[in-house]
Parts: C-alpha cells; sequence; structure tokens
C-alpha cells in the first residue's frame, strides 16, 4: 500500500521573522488560509487515507502540528529527539511503517512545498507507485522542468530514458529517466548553463520508494547510521524504547538522503514532473507566488503604498497594518506585529546572521 510520510521538521530561518522556532514555515499560511502543512495534506487527496499518513518532526513541534492537522490522529506524529537531517528521519519513518504494512511504499514528500494542481502531483505519484511495484529496488525521485536559472535549487542531471511496461498503457505517462547526477546549489552562471543545456531538472526533494528498499539502501551506502536504526528498530516493543530511541538518535550521523543514498544508488529513476513546485525557500519565492505591479513591486499585504519604489517585496497578515515604502528599490519588508525585516532581497541568503545576532544579544524571544 501507499503511504506518505510529510517531513515537517525544519525551522525556515530565511522566512524569518514570520518564521519563528515555535512556529515555523510549515505552519504559516504563504498564500490563501490553509497553512503549508494543511496544504501537503489536502494535495494527496483520496490517493493516501488519513491513516497512511505519517508527519515527521521535533518533539515541541509535535503539539503545534497536531493543532494545525487535527484530522490526523496524535500518533500520526513522529517525533525525532535530535534533528539529524532527512536520512535518518526517513529510516525512522521507515521502520515505523514497516510495523504496520511489511510492503509499504512511501511517498516522502516536504511540508513547505507549493505544488499545483495538485490532481498531477497525484498522478505523478500513481506513475511512480507503478514503478516501484514493477521494481522493487527502484528509488523514485521528482524533477522539475526549470523555468529559469535558480542558485536556490539542487539539479537533476538527466540520464537515459527508461521505458516502462507499467506505464505503457497509461494515458498521458509521465517521461522516465535515469538520473545522471545530482548537483548542489550552483552559482548563478552555472545554473544558466544547466538550464541552456535542456539536460538539468530542479531536484524537488520528493522521492517514492518501498520502506524495506531504503532501509536496505542505507544498510548498503551508510552502514553506521543504518546501525543506529536497526539498534531502534530492534527496541520498539522494549520498556526502554524511549531511552533507546534517544541515546541512539542522539549518536546517529547528521546527513541528507540525497548524501547518503541517492548520490550513491545505482537504480535512481528520475519522472519528469508536469506540476508546478516551488519549495518557498525565503522571501523572493513571494516573487514567483503572487503578481508583479508595472513597477516589479510584489505585494502580499492588504495595505500597501509605493512611491517611487521598485523591485520590492512587502509582506504584511495583518489587513489593518499599513506599510509605506518611499523611494525603496529591490527590498524585501515583511512586517510582523513584533518584529520588521527590511533587507535587500539579493542577500536573502543571508537572513540567517540575523538569527544569529539575536541569539548573541540573548532576545530569543524574537527567534
Amino acid at each position: 500500500m501507499l503511504h506518505a510520510v510529510i517531513l515537517a521538521g525544519g525551522t525556515g530561518t530565511r522566512l524569518w521573522p514570520e518564521s519563528r522556532a515555535a512556529r515555523p514555515k510549515q505552519l504559516l499560511a504563504v498564500r490563501g488560509s490553509r497553512t503549508l502543512i494543511q496544504t501537503a495534506v489536502d494535495r494527496l487527496g483520496d490517493l493516501v487515507p488519513l491513516d497512511r499518513i505519517l508527519v515527521s518532526t521535533t518533539r515541541e513541534l509535535a503539539g503545534p502540528l497536531h493543532e494545525s492537522l487535527s484530522i490526523l490522529p496524535r500518533d500520526a506524529f513522529l517525533c525525532e529527539p535530535y534533528p539529524r537531517n532527512t536520512a535518518p528521519c526517513i529510516g525512522l519513518a521507515a521502520i515505523q511503517l514497516l510495523r504496520r504494512d511489511p510492503e509499504a511504499v512511501m511517498v516522502v514528500m516536504p511540508a513547505d512545498h507549493i505544488i499545483e494542481p495538485p490532481e498531477r502531483f497525484r498522478a505523478a505519484l500513481r506513475a511512480a507507485h507503478a514503478l516501484v511495484n514493477e521494481d522493487p529496488s527502484r528509488l523514485i525521485t521528482f524533477g522539475i522542468p526549470p523555468t529559469y536559472p535558480s542558485p536556490s535549487f539542487g539539479y537533476l542531471h538527466r540520464g537515459e530514458g527508461v521505458q516502462s511496461p507499467a506505464l505503457a498503457a497509461a494515458e498521458n505517462p509521465p517521461r522516465v529517466f535515469t538520473v545522471a547526477g545530482f548537483r548542489e546549489k550552483p552559482a548563478l552562471e552555472t545554473a544558466r548553463d544547466y538550464v541552456a543545456s535542456g539536460e538539468f531538472l530542479w531536484n524537488a526533494g520528493i522521492f517514492v520508494w518501498r520502506a524495506d528498499t531504503i532501509l536496505r539502501a542505507l544498510q548498503r551506502y551508510r552502514p553506521a547510521v543504518y546501525k543506529q536504526l536497526q539498534g531502534i528498530a530492534e527496541a520498539v516493543d522494549s520498556p526502554k524504547f524511549a531511552e533507546i530511541l534517544d541515546r541512539r538518535f542522539q549518536a546517529v550521523e547528521k546527513i541528507s538522503i540525497d548524501y547518503a543514498v541517492m548520490e550513491r544508488a545505482d537504480n535512481v529513476v528520475m519522472i519528469e514532473a508536469d506540476f508546478l513546485w516551488d519549495d518557498v525557500g525565503g522571501w523572493r519565492a513571494m516573487e514567483r507566488l503572487y503578481p508583479q505591479d508595472s513597477a516589479g513591486n510584489t505585494i502580499a499585504a492588504e495595505k500597501a503604498i509605493l512611491i517611487d519604489a521598485a523591485g520590492n517585496i512587502i509582506r504584511c497578515r495583518d489587513p489593518h497594518h499599513l506599510v509605506a515604502v518611499l523611494g525603496g528599490h529591490n527590498l524585501v519588508i515583511v512586517a510582523t506585529p513584533d518584529a520588521t525585516l527590511v533587507a535587500d532581497k539579493r542577500r536573502e541568503e543571508d537572513i540567517r546572521t540575523i538569527l544569529a545576532k539575536l541569539e548573541e544579544l540573548g532576545w530569543k524571544e524574537f527567534c
């Protein structure tokens, strides 16, 4: 059966001051009234029933996430004792799913993406499920045809086409390829070369595979990580489980699933997605999610006045709060009840330095 694992443990520092430690970006309504985590569940539709959804998060966020997703039972929230990146948390989720379903196929998807339209996303997941059922050793990822050269996204180098009898009879089957290589966030000039070549796609960070297959892959490519996970699995029914989970997860290596497995595995298959996608990594995502005025300003606010201003991003969720800009250019201005950000929009990657300064000053109430 198909299960979903939604990764929701991140902090979203580049979306400060809206995103905070106690209310990170997956709990924000970036567009419309639904939070990002709610829309992540929404887009699964009837493809994955609610009782087959796991939300992987931290102990601190489990409560707020459950408030946002009260339709899910409390045991749907899988709490990582310590932040250890995606490989350990995906392995922990695989262990949990195998207890429920020895043949579980898992969709792994971050909570903080914008994907439209949802029916195309579900069609892509059905195709991925068929590919895994056809060959259970496959590790499926999704590539997004780039619409501009972004230095903020990772890239997948498209390999040879994959012929699949499972998809041959489907209506409008997606294009499927091997993955010739993974590329981390490139410099802008390199990103331009990637897009111009037509051979590179954005790495969506969404995966489909069997739970037992990803655990075997971790055993093969990252045996130290697998050893800690196996110790956790063996202790599940033990009265000391909580203690063992805490100790072993604290000891496990911090590593992403891309580094641990995907960049080394020999049966990685990429579906070329036909849905619109954005990972909402920083405030410049607003330019992709909202229209611009004639001066190139992106206004995500109820009340804003801009005079002799161009190329700015304005964000304010309070319908009674006015943001006025006179002569500002290429700024990010985000107003919240207790903090306001004014930054050069080309430096969104540096917003985390503000968090570091707040920590240094002891102003943790703003973090």
